[in-house]
């Protein structure tokens, strides 16, 4: 492969801690200069992936989450990746990462039947790596350093950790029990078997633009920055939620590939959530400090019922 050299690299990055949100002078010269080397392909992502010079680029103001995911998948798994070269960590919390830039020019509209087969037994491979990780705890959902997580399907919010996937649904839900949920039932079903779901190390933004593909080959999987512990579940589902015509061949491999895993009716309950809940109601309703609050007392006190409960202790509340 053209990158397994830099997927299994065991160089650690230079980590640099800022005292200030000011990069260097010496990076910052190389970002401007970008504009003009490259011109009109300096940029991609959000805007905030800069092409420099020499085959590096650098991701701004990402999540200290994606260089420690980075760093977890390329030691526990051959699953290719850019080469880290420095981490920026700003005093926000925030960080920017120099990588090493990797093609990716294959238009997927236009893959020939035999790509497409190719190119779901190599993804189903590295899902299958990905997939065999442990997590720190049975039923955990968080990040790779057990802290809070961030992915888009919920807006612009950290959540969790949380300890068992019941607690994760309840968090989808706004902590809504889950008899009031008067929408497509489907949701009710998926929900109320939440203990019988593993977790799963998931990429958890997997879509054609995240995989670098090239010369037949996925060269270098990126945009790690919600990844980390979700329910089994959760890698099929987020693959749909950015659905576009463009990206119909990469479904149409995920679907003829039979050792990736479906999941239609989680994909039917999330899509009866999606319709109902936008990402951005989650930053306002848990944006508030004492809906956060009043959601973590909640599970908490469910936690101790089904503790109680489990002892044959019985509790009356006041």
């Amino acid at each position: 492969m053209a990158n397994s050299s830099s997927s299994r690299t065991t160089n650690t990055p230079r980590r640099v801690v800022m005292q200030s949100d000011t990069l260097p002078v010496s990076l910052r010269l190389r970002i401007w200069a970008s504009q003009y080397l490259y011109p009109g392909r300096s940029r991609g992502g959000f805007g905030n992936v800069v092409r420099l010079p020499f085959g590096k680029v650098i991701k701004l103001n990402t999540t200290r989450n994606e260089a420690d995911a980075m760093e977890f998948v390329r030691a526990n798994t051959s699953v290719p990746l850019p080469k880290v070269y420095e981490v920026y960590e700003r005093p926000d919390g925030s960080v920017s990462i120099v990588m090493e830039s990797l093609p990716g020019d294959t238009d997927y509209a236009n893959m020939s039947p035999e790509q497409v087969r190719a190119f779901g037994d190599e993804l189903s491979g590295y899902l299958h790596q990905l997939r065999s990780l442990e997590p720190p705890e049975k039923g955990f959902i968080g990040s790779v350093n057990e802290g809070s997580l961030l992915d888009h399907r919920l807006g612009n919010v950290r959540f969790g950790p949380f300890h068992n996937v019941d607690d994760f649904h309840s968090y989808l839900r706004f902590g809504g029990p889950l008899d009031t949920w008067m929408y497509n039932p489907v949701v009710k079903k998926v929900h109320g078997r939440s203990s019988t779901y593993r977790v799963k190390f998931t990429h958890a933004d997997l879509n054609p633009t995240n995989i670098q593909y090239h010369n037949g080959r996925i060269v270098g999987i990126i945009d790690w920055e919600t990844a980390g512990w979700y329910p089994e579940y959760w890698e099929y589902t987020k693959m749909r939620f950015f659905d576009r015509p463009a990206y119909n061949k990469f479904f149409e491999a995920v679907e003829a590939t039979p050792t990736i895993n479906k999941y239609p009716e989680e994909l039917e309950a999330e899509r009866d959530i999606w319709r109902r809940i936008s990402p951005w109601a989650y930053e306002d309703f848990y944006g508030q400090p004492e809906n956060i609050a009043a959601f973590y007392k909640s599970i908490s006190s469910a936690q101790s019922r089904s503790e109680d409960n489990a002892t044959g202790v019985s509790i009356i509340s006041p």
